[in-house]
């Protein structure tokens, strides 16, 4: 897999095409700020990239697709995936036409398949086999199969990464993609054959299934090991809650234990339904209404009553009065009103209010007669509210029985549920015990299936060569050490008479000095860190190349003459500029990607992004696809 074409189509409907040379060095050199480290994440992004780096500005406001043309196998493809913005998160859909010759005129209306479809196709075109990379036994992580995402880690060295002490390849200090790499490069480097990967997975399947089979047999050699002491304990929970008789004598076998058990299992819930709850809250009502009437009964009667002692107390003061008064016949003297009361004799003034006093002594007597005739009639409403108050009383002590007999069938009811809960949980306790325990003591039904697995596992070990395996990959790494020496010693560095070797088990290089091994952590100096970058990314893709190996065949390296700039000098100054010293050492640099693109084509392309601009070295000239320097020269047209 190579790259054709960098495609952007604009949101105005622009489309800007950065063209590459297959099996060639191509550089693109320019001024800051004119998109060059954006071509990483982009190519990644539109090789099924689950993250969307773009940084934000002009391209990923002004862009609406991003694409690449690529040639695989001999023939050509189009991908495409939409720009998210303005959101960060990349999208779940890709764009893909297979056996085109040149990228579409315009941008997709639409997707036409997964990103998932589009990394599982893309790994099949570069020749990834299935596969699947089983971790240690110690390990948690789940079995990986290596895919095209994993292959790129070897493609792309962003500015960030090429000249980093810390990490060798792309993407290194996400989480866990270390473990990733150390698990998948040494299919990708080809110590691990095709052939060999279904024996492969078929053991690991076998080991997993035989660490299965052993945690069982332990884990029921510790429940049986724990014997009846366990089943004592469940027997006399299940007496207590009645679910079996008390046993005379305590089981002394699994055998008796089971049966027991078994029988306490046959037990069914009783029954505790309380079906009167809706009676009961009705006659509760009920009694609040007679309580209220026979309130409001007493507070008449007691009215009534008082009524009828006031008139008694009435008619006696009135009857006495009376009495008095006819006793002396004072109104009945022959004279009249205008007699004297005493001696009967006219008088020529007459007693003032004796008329009145006569009116009002003829109304008592017609009270007096009202009242005795109304007091009968009165004792029969007060008996009257009596009886009716009698029947309220009554009705309401009927009603407050009922109630009584409902609480105690609730009662008996949530005693039943509670007794059914305590015998449930028992039961449950009892079942998985039963589940638990081997359903014959002895039972040697495990054993033989370990047996059975370890001998699967030994025939499919016996046919894959671990030693072999090893020794491949170290004969490998051999060959790519060798050659890293080699040009470590070309580019005269400073540790250049030292061997250096990859190291899988870091992720990173070593150079083994007459006193001790250094790591690339600990070499000095931001030239150190770029030159063996450089060199091991190089001598991979040498090895890739050579034994056809499934990476895709380009490297991008963004911009690796940074470290030859001082940190206040202008980046856009032409490299001719640095002292004669650091401007050799680019040079040495840039021949020796040249040097290994020549050796390898049409296998390899490189494409770089920098701001050096070697103008008196022909061969760099030639290699320059685009200079963006000066006005309107950008990865993004100004019209956009």
């Amino acid at each position: 897999m190579q790259i054709l074409e960098i495609v952007l189509y604009g949101r105005k409907g622009g489309k800007r095409v950065v063209p590459l040379r297959p099996g060639a060095v191509n550089i693109i050199t320019g001024q800051s700020h004119t998109g060059k480290t954006s071509l990483i994440p982009i190519v990644s992004y539109c090789l099924g990239g689950s993250s969307f780096h773009v940084p934000e500005g002009r391209i990923v406001e002004s862009v609406a697709w991003f694409g690449l043309l690529l040639e695989v196998g001999g023939g050509r493809m189009f991908v495409a995936r939409e720009n998210p913005f303005p959101a960060r998160a990349s999208t779940s859909t890709a764009y893909v036409l297979r056996g085109v010759n040149e990228s579409p005129a315009s941008a997709p209306t639409e997707a036409t398949t997964s990103v998932k479809a589009l990394e599982d196709m893309l790994s099949q075109v570069i020749g990834i086999a299935p596969n699947l990379q089983v971790p240690p036994d110690e390990s948690t992580r789940p079995p990986l199969a290596a895919n095209i995402r994993h292959a790129l880690f070897y493609c792309f060295q962003h500015q960030t990464e090429i000249a980093n002490n810390q990490l060798l390849f792309h993407r290194q200090a996400a989480d866990f993609l270390t473990a990733a790499i150390k698990e998948t490069l040494p299919y990708f480097l080809g110590a691990i054959q095709e052939q060999e990967l279904a024996l492969e997975e078929q053991l690991s399947a076998a080991r997993r299934k035989l660490r299965l089979i052993e945690v069982q047999r332990d884990e029921n050699k510790q429940i049986e090991g724990e014997g009846v002491s366990k089943a004592t304990t469940l027997l006399k929970e299940a007496v207590a809650v009645g679910l079996i008789d008390e046993q005379p004598d305590a089981p002394t076998s699994m055998s008796e234990v089971r049966a027991i058990l078994e029988k306490a299992m046959a037990w069914a819930p009783g029954h505790s339904v309380f079906v009167g709850a809706d009676e009961l809250s009705q006659l509760q009502e009920d009694v609040a209404v007679i309580k209220e009437q026979r309130a409001k009964l007493a507070d008449t009667i007691r009215a009534a009553r008082t009524m009828s002692g006031e008139a008694q107390g009435f008619v006696d003061e009135a009857r006495i009065q009376a009495e008095r008064l006819e006793s002396i016949g004072l109104f009945e003297a022959d004279g009249g009103h205008d007699s004297c009361p005493m001696c009967a004799q006219h008088m020529a003034t007459p007693v003032p209010g004796a008329a009145a006093i006569q009116a009002s002594l003829k109304e008592l007597r017609h009270s007096l007669s009202a009242t005795e005739r109304e007091r009968p009639r009165l004792r029969e409403y007060i008996e009257e509210r009596d009886h009716e108050l009698q029947n309220l009383t009554e009705r309401q002590g009927e009603k407050e029985q009922t109630i009584i007999a409902l609480q105690n069938q609730e009662e008996t009811a949530q005693q039943i549920r509670d007794q059914n809960s305590r015998r449930a949980k028992v039961v449950g306790r009892i079942s998985l015990y039963l589940e638990s325990v081997p359903l014959v003591p002895g039972d040697d039904r495990l054993d033989r299936a370990i047996v059975a697995a370890q001998a699967e596992v030994d025939q499919l070990a016996a046919r894959l060569d671990p030693v072999q395996k090893d020794q491949l990959l170290k004969s490998i790494l051999n060959r790519i050490n060798l050659k890293m020496s080699e040009w470590s010693r070309s580019l005269e560095l400073e540790f250049g008479d030292a061997p250096v070797r990859l190291d899988l088990s870091a992720v990173t290089i070593f150079v083994d000095t007459p006193n001790r091994a250094v790591p690339l952590l600990l070499l000095g100096s931001g030239e150190n860190w770029l030159a063996y970058h450089l060199i091991t990314h190089l001598a991979l893709h040498r090895h890739f190349r050579q034994s056809g190996r499934p990476v895709p065949a380009f490297l991008f390296l963004d911009q690796p003459t940074q470290v030859y700039f001082p940190p206040d000098a202008d980046p856009d100054k032409d490299v001719d500029l640095l002292d004669d010293d650091d401007r050799k050492k680019v040079v040495r640099m840039f021949k020796l990607i040249f040097d290994v693109v020549s050796e390898l084509a049409p296998d390899l392309q490189i494409l770089i992004t920098d701001h050096a601009d070697l103008k008196e070295e022909p061969w760099f000239q030639s290699a320059i696809v685009e200079k963006w320097r000066g006005q309107g020269k950008a990865l993004i047209p100004e019209d956009w």
